[in-house]
């Protein structure tokens, strides 16, 4: 339950899920890389696995914790951490160069940050797709105006309903687990984050059909019945692309 509440599961480190991205984070509320991404946390966290509305009571409860953090800190004993720049010499000396990592760390520097997010679009690449729909949903979180993120969300709508491709060598591997158990958790976790970008949408702007979407896919979500869930979700976004 722990995990829950780590970096790993919070939108601002876009580029992880509790199942996959080994390796170090990059924390976009801190600007700052995350060197244990499962012990690590803040005030800031914003869960990945489920719309921010449907878990704000915990969330707040979390965030009160560590309200005099100012920056990161362990999640396992509350001991402050001090920030990461990231760096060609971090880099160098960890001997892990990330291509994601090395975008994420360009973010503050784009303007319009929109046009960043939209960079990670359309790829069948698990950890693009996560990173996809952790930045729509910390471009929300951060905007200010639901209206500027229309666009991001059609993009978003167009693979929602698509099956993303996730490489062995991408899973995080834990103790007790097959590698086939952490491949279908990572592969939900993919799937429940796009759904909840989707559903924070609708609750900023203010429209219940969007905000509980979830609702519409008859069981197959409970269920976890990826085949039927793809095409209820092809032919919600298809009859309803006008309401978006």
């Amino acid at each position: 339950m722990d995990s829950l509440f780590s970096c790993r599961n919070c939108i601002h480190n876009c580029s992880q899920t509790l199942s996959l991205g080994f390796g170090d984070g990059f924390c976009l509320k801190h600007d700052s890389v995350i060197e244990n991404p499962y012990d690590t946390t803040c005030k800031y966290l914003h869960r990945k696995d489920l719309p921010y509305f449907v878990v704000d009571e915990g969330v707040r409860e979390h965030a009160s914790e560590y309200v005099f953090f100012t920056n990161m800190a362990t999640l396992s004993d509350k001991k402050p951490l001090s920030l990461v720049r990231y760096s060609e010499r971090h880099v160098w000396d960890n001997r892990h160069f990330s291509p994601i990592i090395h975008s994420l760390s360009q973010y503050h520097r784009m303007n319009p940050s929109w046009v960043f997010v939209q960079n990670f679009a359309g790829s069948a690449d698990g950890i693009r797709a996560i990173t996809h729909a952790s930045l729509v949903r910390h471009y929300l979180d951060n905007c200010g105006n639901w209206k500027s993120s229309y666009r991001l969300i059609l993009a978003l709508l167009q693979e929602i309903h698509k099956t993303p491709y996730i490489a062995d060598s991408e899973l995080v591997l834990n103790e007790g687990y097959n590698r086939d158990e952490i491949k279908e958790d990572a592969f939900w976790e993919i799937i429940f984050s796009r759904l909840s970008a989707l559903q924070e949408y609708g609750w900023h702007a203010g429209n219940e059909e969007i905000t509980w979407i979830t609702d519409k896919v008859n069981g197959s979500l409970t269920d976890f019945d990826w085949n039927s869930l793809s095409m209820e979700l092809e032919d919600i976004v298809h009859k309803n692309i006008d309401k978006y």
